[in-house]
């Protein structure tokens, strides 16, 4: 006669949210292994593996501990931990699939049953384990199920986890929402191959020299323990990350100011050196022009003059663009205005300028990086927004400067505006922009729509 079992429903959601800790993990886990190489790549996949193996043993575990029937249950302990093999063979497995650059179907569909049989021998090896005054036996039909779902669910794991390892975050709600569908169905296969096992009584016939008796405590102990497991696993990857970003924003703002110094040293070359050359070319050609005595070769000499001045004039142009010599001889202020001029010139956009005709004292760096702010506002402009009208303003306070530049253009694309929203940086110019002040410890906002788009920098003034 089937005996009639119950469940302890606290230790049932304690199990459910534990899968979907271990589910988190995986996902989290996959981004870092696949960005890591050499012996980190190692670390993290053996760190990883043990990480939410347990965690999936644990979930089976304490489902088991959960499961009551008129008897006692005890479980011999060599065969519990011998369980957790499968489970950890399943989380190094799927992490190693999931942090290869590139897996075909067959790949994930190999890897989907191998898991999926991993998850069941995880759940069987345990079934194992049990002593007690009963026996037991499956519903083939469920349990082929239990065993079908269990694939199913593997593959969704994976497929999960090949979209979102990408993710630079650690913590965004389509990570949090996959990890929660993953843990309820890892945990729905556990539960699913219970309500196939039927239990009757019976003489104890399997060796209990090793059976130890495991209270609600005890297994609350466990299951504690395999969250602190887990929460450090995510905290170190967080931390990783963190540094990781911090790095890549030290290297990133290195390249920026390699890159303004290289500018800066190409525009005083070009103002100081080619120019005068070029100035000097031109007085000595007007000078041969003068001696000339037929009128073909004063012509052609007026010319070469008038060719040179074009010259010495892009070299000009060339040498504002990159550096604006302004900046280092008359001020900020005068910069900006020398800019914006050449700007309207040669662009025929029109250009409101409202800038304080004193301005507080700012660092070089401040300076310099303001202004490449206000060329790349101004190059988006002419590249993207379709306006012809531009309005540059900026104003002081006690303790910051306040820069804006505003348009009436077309306006940012959606994709573009989802990606700010979503903390992402589309494009170099904008990237780079948001690095030159950040560095400086301000803010970036951009805000746009049918009306233009508006670019505010706020920095402190020190």
């Amino acid at each position: 006669m089937p005996m009639t079992a119950s469940y302890n429903y606290s230790l049932v959601a304690l199990s459910v949210f534990i899968g979907m800790s271990a589910a988190y993990v995986a996902l989290d886990l996959a981004g870092r292994i696949t960005t890591a190489s050499g012996r980190t790549r190692s670390a993290w996949l053996i760190g990883g593996a043990f990480a939410m193996g347990t965690g999936v043993w644990s979930m089976h575990f304490t489902g088991m501990q959960a499961f009551s029937l008129p008897v006692t249950i005890d479980y011999d302990w060599p065969t519990v931990l011998l369980s957790l093999l499968p489970g950890i063979f399943a989380a190094a497995f799927s992490l190693y699939i999931l942090s290869r650059e590139t897996s075909g179907t067959i790949q994930i569909l190999f890897a989907g049953f191998i898991v999926g049989a991993a998850i069941i021998s995880v759940h069987n090896v345990g079934m194992h384990a049990m002593r007690m005054d009963a026996k037991y036996r499956y519903d083939l039909r469920l349990a082929s199920l239990t065993v079908v779902f269990a694939i199913l669910v593997s593959l969704s794991g994976l497929w999960l986890g090949f979209r979102f390892r990408r993710e630079i975050r650690s913590y965004t709600w389509r990570k949090i929402v996959g990890a929660v569908v993953v843990g309820a169905a890892i945990s729905s296969v556990h539960y699913g191959a219970m309500a196939a096992t039927t239990f009757s009584p019976s003489v104890r016939d399997l060796e209990v020299s090793h059976a130890v008796h495991i209270s609600t405590i005890g297994a609350a102990a466990i299951a504690i323990a395999t969250l602190v497991v887990q929460g450090f696993a995510m905290l170190t990857s967080f931390v990783d990350r963190r540094f990781a970003s911090q790095k890549i924003e030290q290297l990133s703002i290195q390249l920026l100011h390699s890159h303004d110094e290289e500018q800066r040293r190409i525009a005083s070359d070009l103002h100081d050196d080619v120019g005068q050359d070029l100035y000097a070319l031109k007085l000595t050609l007007g000078r041969i022009r003068e001696l000339a005595v037929h009128s073909t070769a004063r012509k052609s000499l007026s010319e070469a003059v008038d060719l040179t001045a074009a010259s010495m004039e892009k070299v000009r142009m060339i040498a504002q663009l990159l550096y604006p010599p302004e900046l280092e001889t008359l001020g900020f202020r005068a910069a900006i205005v020398a800019y914006v001029d050449g700007f309207r010139e040669r662009s025929g956009i029109h250009v409101e300028l409202d800038v304080p005709t004193r301005l507080p004292h700012l660092s070089r760096q401040s300076e310099s990086n303001l202004l490449k702010v206000i060329r790349e506002c101004l190059l988006n402009v002419v590249r993207h927004s379709g306006s012809r009208n531009v309005r540059i303003r900026i104003q002081t306070g006690h303790s910051q400067l306040a820069l804006e530049v505003s348009d009436d253009g077309s306006g940012m694309r959606p994709e573009i505006l989802d990606r700010l929203r979503g903390g992402s940086k589309p494009g170099v110019g904008m990237a780079a922009m948001f690095s030159r002040i950040e560095e400086l410890g301000g803010r970036f906002e951009i805000t746009s729509g049918d009306c233009g788009t508006s670019v505010k920098a706020v920095i402190p003034i020190a």
